[in-house]
């Protein structure tokens, strides 16, 4: 089976910053969730290699998940 790519970043409750999240839907409908944790973030809803996958993406927006700018690509 191939290794799942992320399809979709949702950005929930964009203006309330302390309760902020990240949707990230898998290719393979797996739904990982990220949120701020101290000085830094968690994410739960998949497997060890789905978080993995997902890591790069939720490290880019610790700022957003912490009140601040969503990331420029």
């Amino acid at each position: 089976m191939p290794e799942p790519t992320i399809k979709k970043v949702e950005y929930l409750w964009e203006h309330q910053p302390k309760r902020r999240q990240l949707k990230i839907t898998l290719s393979n409908k797996i739904v990982i969730r990220a949120e701020s944790c101290h000085e830094s973030w968690e994410q739960w809803g998949g497997t060890t290699n789905e978080l993995w996958i997902t890591m790069p993406i939720v490290e880019a927006h610790n700022e957003w998940l912490h009140g601040g700018h969503r990331p420029c690509y």
